[in-house]
């Protein structure tokens, strides 16, 4: 330029996609974070996988690298699960603070950095900063990356950003940092040394950098082949998930063979796994122009591949877990490729044609007047076309990409209002148990349930129970579904370690703490305050009804209240209020049913008794006293259905014909008389 041309005047809206752009990053971190805090201190977290991350991640901060002990009994090394090296620098911070909160809090901020390499990509393809930032918020409202970083802390889910970053290097020929981030990828997971070595064969036949790209491809290539077919065989044997693949073989050489030699078992597995569906959900949140680019997009098909040919259903879900993560960077990255390709050729498209119009031109005429007598350049209009024709396109490929992440949002995310925005409360309930959790000894071992693991597993040795084997503490709460166990399964397992060397350390709120060699075996009156109903319970949605169960003896239970709803997963629930009207002696049974027009059972309690009937029993009822029974969560293959509520003696009771009469009825109800 000229030093004495003129710059051309600064706008001052010329800052505003990257102060947008940072905004959109630290919004979503800070919104990720909230959400992945309540969701573990709400007690949705599960062991696997936070619980047994979070004692692997303890045990390598604390000299025992990869430990763990909350899966199967002859392999704790999180190793012979996944080969995931990342974890040795995210242990380093578990020097400074020690807790599943802070993977929570770490996974949103770097998911969220993502949109960072997608807007320098963009605006290095010459897009511009505006459309660079409606990428970067299609990135951060994809449903894929948002339901992978919303489901607890996996190290897959960093994988996205660190690929993106690592593609853009590339492209910008920042060989140094194309490098770190390609080893930060790979070290995510074993899968993702392959989608590394796919970025080689990019650079090597699309960037024509033979040297680089032979040399990625062999290295993260080797990786992959190296953790799965050496770590993974040395510390387990094998690796674990070759079963998702046995219909095409019992060894890796018979999968191979079938691969290249069975189509028709590739393509009913294909079919199996719904793949139009698959691409769909993928596709339609960046607008399908990810399709633009395809050859970006293969360089996923190692995930692809590993995903939809797996005989495993959850592997074929695009929107709500964690497999498709590893997809989704080149989804992204081809959409900006492509929209790119296409803005480069309208763009040549237009220049040829001004320099056509030029060349016409009168050489020794570099103006001419409008009828007027206005003089303007030969091709000032040809070239406002042009511009005019790329901001159009610009403005169209917004739409298309801003308009399918909306689109995809509103149907698959999670933020509130979306298809799979899941509300949760962290309740009094939940805070009652990290008191109880505060009372056991940071070295002790521990066997705790599925959704109480994750609170405890900062520890060399835990368990999911009903697994103890050598813990001194057991941790469980019994106010809802059991898994793995059945709730009378659960209950008989608490009788036996207290008939074995456990005692109760603490009880309250339906929360149990037994403890090896702990005296007490008598629950303690506030361990029952879980069913124990305020008195307010009229004002929380129920429909007030009086119905007295009793007999011969005269009446004995009264049902106060119902309320018919479904849980936060959409499953149905009834709660019930009753009340003892006189001390009770006999173990008395509540039994609920679902029966269609003609009274044939859908569903009932027999199979999965309210918690209540199983932990606190009638006898220890008061009278006057309202008693919260709830059914365990249950989904029903039917729109309408008609509710039985009875009462019953004894386990059997009501197959025996041993139920109390109705005795009483205000308002009134009908009555389901017989079987």
């Amino acid at each position: 330029m000229n030093p004495s041309t003129p710059r051309a005047p600064r706008s001052k809206f010329d800052h505003a996609p990257l102060a947008l752009l940072a905004l959109a990053v630290l919004l979503y971190a800070a919104y990720f974070s909230h959400l992945t805090l309540l969701r573990y201190h709400a007690f949705e977290a599960r062991a696997l996988d936070l619980g047994n991350l979070n004692q692997a991640i303890w045990n390598t901060a604390h000299g025992d690298w990869f430990r763990l002990t909350n899966q199967e009994a002859n392999l704790t090394n999180r190793l012979g699960y996944h080969v995931e090296p990342i974890l040795l620098p995210i242990a380093l911070l578990y020097r400074l603070y020690p807790a599943p909160e802070l993977l929570l809090v770490l996974q949103a901020v770097i998911v969220a950095l993502g949109a960072i390499p997608l807007f320098a990509l963009a605006r290095r393809r010459g897009l511009g900063d505006w459309l660079g930032l409606v990428f970067a918020l299609a990135f951060l409202l994809n449903p894929t990356i948002q339901a992978a970083n919303w489901l607890e802390f996996h190290p897959v889910t960093l994988a996205p950003t660190f690929l993106m970053a690592a593609f853009y290097f590339l492209v910008a020929g920042r060989t140094g940092w194309f490098v770190l981030f390609a080893i930060l990828s790979a070290s995510c997971k074993e899968e993702i040394g392959l989608l590394v070595a796919m970025m080689g064969l990019y650079a090597w036949l699309a960037l024509r950098r033979p040297r680089l790209g032979l040399m990625t491809a062999a290295l993260a290539g080797g990786w992959s082949l190296l953790a799965v077919l050496g770590i993974q065989n040395a510390v387990a044997g094998g690796n674990i998930h070759w079963g998702r693949y046995a219909y095409l073989g019992e060894t890796t050489a018979q999968k191979l063979i079938s691969l290249a030699t069975r189509p028709d078992l590739v393509l009913a597995q294909l079919g199996k796994a719904n793949i139009g569906r698959y691409f769909f959900e993928l596709l339609l949140p960046v607008g399908f122009t990810a399709l633009l680019a395809p050859e970006v997009l293969l360089l996923a098909l190692p995930s692809l591949a590993i995903n939809l040919l797996a005989d495993f259903a959850p592997m074929h879900q695009a929107t709500t877990l964690i497999y498709a993560a590893p997809v989704l960077p080149f989804v992204m990255l081809a959409a900006v490729m492509g929209v790119a390709r296409v803005n480069d050729r309208i763009n040549r498209t237009r220049m040829t044609r001004i320099r056509q119009m030029d060349a016409d031109q009168n050489p020794q005429a570099s103006t001419q007047s409008t009828p007027d007598g206005t003089r303007i350049d030969a091709d000032q209009n040809p070239r406002k076309s042009a511009q005019s024709a790329s901001s159009a396109f610009h403005w169209t490929a917004a739409l298309l990409v801003l308009g399918g992440a909306l689109i995809g949002q509103r149907l698959w995310g999670v933020l509130p209002g979306s298809g799979n925005h899941l509300a949760l409360e962290e309740t009094a309930h939940h805070r009652r148990a990290q008191a109880i959790i505060a009372q056991i000894p940071p070295d002790a071992a521990v066997a705790a349930q599925d959704r109480l693991n994750p609170h405890v597993s900062g520890r060399r040795t835990v368990y999911i129970f009903p697994r103890v084997d050598d813990a001194d503490y057991v941790l469980l709460d019994v106010t809802g579904p059991a898994w793995p166990q059945h709730p009378s399964d659960l209950r008989q397992s608490v009788e036996e370690l207290l008939a074995d060397d456990f005692g109760i350390a603490a009880a309250q709120d339906g929360y149990l703490l037994l403890q090896r060699g702990a005296a007490e075996k008598t629950l303690p009156p506030e361990f029952f305050s879980a069913w124990q109903a305020s008195t307010d319970w009229a004002t929380a949605g129920f429909t007030e009804t009086t119905v007295v169960f009793g007999d011969a003896t005269g009446d004995l239970l009264a049902l106060r209240g119902y309320k018919v709803g479904t849980d936060r997963y959409g499953e149905l629930v009834v709660t019930l209020v009753w009340e003892a009207l006189r001390p009770l002696d006999d173990d008395l049974r509540v039994y609920v049913g679902y029966f269609d027009r003609e009274l044939q059972t859908l569903h009932d309690s027999r199979f999965y008794p309210p918690v209540a009937s199983l932990w606190y029993p009638t006898a220890l009822w008061m009278p006057g006293a309202p008693v919260l029974v709830q059914t365990l969560p249950w989904t029903l293959d039917a729109d309408r259905f008609v509710l039985g509520v009875g009462v019953y003696t004894g386990e059997t009771g009501w197959e025996d014909g041993k139920r109390l009469t109705v005795r009483q009825i205000e308002p009134a109800l009908p009555v389901l008389e017989g079987d």
